[in-house]
């Protein structure tokens, strides 16, 4: 088996993952940013978009969560993911991403740039949201 690193993916409400990985790929305040076994300690905020890890069972298992922001900590040994929302294929329902993506994207060209902050936040939330949907599961 390949090297691991231990993945907590925790919100207010629920533990959503807990369980080895052999990376984790998060969409890093910074850019999108990867954590393998034995990295560098370090504390990274998380900006909306896609959270994806390889499971370490052997079986070579993704799983994929769009996540609204938060912060990872990264360890030696372990990575922990803390987020107001991590959703996966299951939680999601297409059509109501579908029809949030096209409000957003309509409220966002309104808005002419004139502080839109929220606008092009809605627009990435619902395009990760379909983004992990949409996926092939692996």
């Amino acid at each position: 088996m390949a090297a691991s690193i231990d993945l907590d993916v925790v919100t207010p409400g629920a533990v959503k993952f807990q369980g080895k990985v052999e990376i984790v790929v998060a969409p890093g305040g910074a850019g999108d940013l990867a954590a393998l076994p034995n990295h560098a300690p370090m504390l990274t905020t998380l900006r909306i978009g896609v959270l994806r890890a390889t499971v370490a069972d052997g079986e070579k298992r993704r799983i994929e969560f769009a996540v609204n922001g938060g912060f990872m900590q990264i360890t030696p040994n372990k990575c922990v993911v803390l987020t107001d929302m991590a959703l996966s294929a299951a939680d999601i329902n297409i059509e109501a991403a579908q029809a949030d993506a096209r409000r957003a994207a309509e409220s966002l060209a309104q808005k002419h740039g004139a502080d839109d902050v929220r606008e092009r936040e809605a627009v990435a939330w619902a395009a990760a949201q379909l983004e992990v949907a949409r996926a092939p599961h692996v």
